[in-house]
């Protein structure tokens, strides 16, 4: 039913929701919602509906509200009966005060018309005679809101939709039932808003026989309502059918099976997370880009008069379905809103149905003396397990959408984070910095507890967020250029050369991608390298000192400037880095924590190990993002080849990258960070600096990433060309191994794996990962970041003392 919903709102909410649903382990939907906002109007839709539905289920069982509906005897003073009650078992006062004075107003505004209104239906039922019982039972027990209903929409597509309706009632005023949606939101799409409401009204229609009427209320900024009869909806029916039916078609393309993309709905973009952050048209293209099935019109030509859906027989058990809801607001109504008091439960009857043998141990069980890094377990229950030396030569892992890629690459960062590796974890849309969160004790199981344990106990997290203060702010000033004592340690001298000739290209050209002036952009990086060779380097150099030697290289000792680059090109060069240093842009370079990884690097007291997320997703766009990518690889890489000695023979860091075809893609697309992400998968491993990457597909990441990995993992695939690639990889290593055609369509959850050096009996093996030590659910937005960061006391946990840029 909630999908229902999303998917009428705008139907590339139910592609990302879908998408976001694959990546999760625990069989629960991501379910978004957004409630639009018109004016200045506040956006309390979710506490709104929180609040109702929390009093709905309340209401039913109360002997308070029994008493109000027996002694009402005008509209007015039951509608304050009502409130009162309301008021009283329902809501935190102390939490709502703490909300913003125009949310509580429009909030109890809201309330307000909503409780007149039924306020008004239940004294004209009591005044027609109806008894006061059978009357709350009407208005807040009806078990008719339950619907289990299968859709016919194409030839062999069946659409099976369970929930339940909120707002169903019979109206003894029509003699009817009603079904009723109510909107905090100015009524600017009233057609769009009441078709959700026909989709509804089909369904109740099908699983219990009633032919209700519709109605849209609008309690805020302004009341009105939209209203429909039956015969209205019954004449809808295939546009429902067609949303339905398209529903699969974009939920197919979403796992990359096919179907349609889908059309968007710009009404909404507003308060839309993915329009904010540039992947609904970076994925799905412009908005009118997208298609609908309309199968269901040449299926209905054929049909006859014969049933276009079925319904669930009455006594049959409706099981809801676990969703995630994510929704920019709930958190605030989940604070106000007080939650339903428990009834005790029945002792379950054990089933039959997969039981276990007498004294058979769940795998967990198994666990407590295994060594290495503890991965998962196979059918058997046996443990696999990883020598965490393996990480120098990079692991990847690979898996179609909802194959649990991002489950077990979380599962390799955690036992890396045991071994005593540090974790440097790249996390563009906000599923990585859940980690900073324990799962809770209670859900893991007893045999894996010391494990759970002894990560909390090791574990110092941090969340780095490069130009905002969500998390622990990051600075790209000073810009660390190599200085001739950090490369010393290099004896062969053409080697050093090159080493510093590299780095001071990759800076000058990380620097002409952001700039992004146009032009002759080979002639603005060979100029900006010669800036940058010309600089003295024996402190770290401050862009406004690169700003001033572009604007004056002669001072510089730079001769012929205009051999290397056009005078009115070099002027725009400067105006526009000149930008990032005191204009708007300047957030990357003011402010927060220099990036320093020796600081970043070091635990704040012996026995620690950490472990920092940075979060991309409170930047404003995908330039700032791939600059910033760019120029953190960059300084990885100086930072490794000046520091870390290549003899140790350890693993001194995992740098784990998710989403890797956005930085590293196949074929000849060059995005910023893409040339000093290879150069660390290429030169990593001799200093032991180890990568982790996740992808989709083994056909979308640069060939040479996946050359330089030694440890692959591979999950369910999709397509067979993915299968092909694969078959390539392990033929260039020593022959293609019989499992890779298995992987095609491998059940969920699902890895082989291989690395160097592993044991015979694991060869081949299929297996399932353990359960994670740290929190997986929803990808969170920066507010959400910034209050976790907050609660967790993590805001002044600094980077090992770095110091602050000014």
């Amino acid at each position: 039913m909630t999908q229902l919903r999303v998917a009428a709102t705008c139907p590339r909410l139910h592609w990302f929701d879908t998408r976001a649903t694959a990546e999760r382990q625990d069989g629960r939907k991501v379910v978004s919602r957004i409630w639009r906002r018109g004016g200045e109007a506040p956006g309390c839709g979710a506490l709104f509906h929180t609040a109702v539905e929390r009093f709905n289920a309340a209401a039913r069982s109360s002997d308070e509200v029994l008493a109000a509906l027996e002694g009402a005897r005008d509209a007015e003073g039951l509608q304050q009966a009502l409130m009162r009650w309301f008021n009283g078992a329902c809501l935190d006062l102390d939490a709502l005060a703490a909300r913003p004075v125009p949310l509580r107003l429009g909030f109890i505004a809201a309330v307000q018309v909503y409780m007149e209104e039924l306020a008004r239906l239940a004294v004209h039922a009591r005044e027609a005679g109806l008894p006061a019982a059978e009357l709350r039972s009407q208005l807040f027990g009806d078990a008719r809101k339950r619907v289990d209903v299968t859709f016919h929409v194409g030839e062999d597509v069946h659409v099976h939709v369970t929930g339940a309706i909120d707002y169903v009632y019979f109206d003894p005023r029509l003699g009817k039932h009603r079904i009723v949606d109510y909107k905090l939101t100015p009524a600017t799409s009233p057609n769009s808003d009441l078709f959700q409401v026909f989709t509804y009204a089909l369904m109740h229609h099908h699983q219990h026989g009633t032919r209700p009427d519709v109605a849209v209320f609008y309690l805020h900024p302004t009341r009105s309502v939209r209203e429909a009869r039956w015969e209205e909806v019954e004449a809808q029916r295939g546009k429902v059918h067609e949303l339905i039916a398209s529903m699969v078609a974009w939920s197919d393309h979403a796992l990359g099976a096919g179907g349609l993309p889908p059309p968007g709905d710009r009404t909404y973009c507003g308060g839309c997370k993915h329009e904010r952050s540039g992947a609904c048209v970076a994925e799905l293209g412009h908005k009118d880009v997208g298609s609908w099935d309309r199968r269901w019109k040449a299926l209905e030509a054929t049909r006859g008069d014969a049933p276009a859906a079925e319904s669930t027989a009455a006594g049959a058990p409706m099981a809801d379905e676990p969703m995630v809801e994510d929704d920019p607001e709930l958190e605030v109504a989940l604070a106000v809103v007080k939650p339903a008091v428990e009834r005790p439960r029945p002792a379950e009857r054990p089933s039959s149905r997969g039981a276990k043998e007498p004294g058979a141990r769940p795998p967990e069980a198994r666990a407590a003396n295994v060594t290495g890094m503890l991965l998962g377990f196979d059918d058997g229950g046996a443990p696999v397990c990883m020598d965490p030396a393996v990480l120098r030569t990079h692991v990847s892992v690979v898996g179609a959408a909802g194959s649990g890629k991002t489950w077990m690459a979380k599962i390799i960062a955690e036992e890396a984070l045991r071994a005593g590796v540090p974790v440097l974890a790249i996390d563009p849309q906000g599923d990585l910095v859940q980690m900073m969160e324990a799962r809770p004790r209670a859900d893991v199981p007893p045999a894996l507890l010391r494990a759970w344990e002894e990560l909390q106990e090791r574990m110092e997290p941090r969340i780095l967020t490069p130009g905002s203060s969500h998390g622990l702010r990051l600075c790209l000033d000073p810009l660390r250029l190599p200085s001739a004592s950090e490369l010393s340690h290099i004896a062969n001298p053409a080697l050093r050369a090159e080493e510093e000739e590299g780095l001071l290209v990759a800076v000058a050209a990380n620097l002409v991608s952001l700039c992004a002036c146009g032009g002759e952009e080979e002639s603005q990086r060979t100029f900006l390298y010669q800036v940058l060779r010309h600089l003295p380097r024996a402190a770290p150099v401050r862009l406004r000192d690169i700003v001033a030697a572009v604007s004056a290289p002669e001072d510089l000792g730079i001769d012929e400037v205009d051999t290397l680059i056009r005078k009115s090109e070099r002027e725009r060069l400067a105006r526009r880095l000149n930008t990032f240093v005191q204009g708007p842009s300047a957030r990357l370079f003011t402010g927060g924590t220099r990036l320093d990884f020796t600081e970043l690097l070091r635990p704040s007291k012996p026995g620690r190990v950490p472990l920092n997320v940075v979060y991309l997703n409170a930047l404003s766009n995908d330039d700032e993002k791939h600059f910033f990518l760019a120029a953190l690889a960059t300084e990885l890489y100086r930072w490794m080849i000046t520091t870390v000695d290549a003899t140790s023979g350890g693993v001194n860091l995992l740098f784990y990258i998710d989403e890797a075809r956005d930085w590293i893609p196949a074929g000849g697309g060059k995005p910023p960070a893409k040339q000093p992400l290879i150069r660390l998968f290429t030169q990593g491993r001799k200093y032991g600096v180890g990568c982790l990457l996740c992808t989709q597909s083994p056909r979308s990441v640069d060939y040479n990433v996946f050359g330089n990995t030694s440890t692959k993992l591979i999950g369910r695939l999709e397509a067979a060309q993915d299968v092909d690639r694969v078959i390539d990889w392990f033929t260039n290593e020593g022959g293609a191994p019989s499992w890779v055609a298995a992987r095609k369509g491998a059940e969920r959850g699902s890895f082989v794996a291989r690395w160097p050096d592993m044991p015979a009996a694991l060869a081949g093996r299929a297996f399932k990962g353990r359960t994670l030590f740290t929190r997986h659910a929803g990808a969170w937005s920066p507010d959400r970041v910034e209050r976790a960061v907050t609660e967790a006391g993590l805001r002044g946990a600094g980077a090992g003392g770095a110091g602050d840029s000014p």
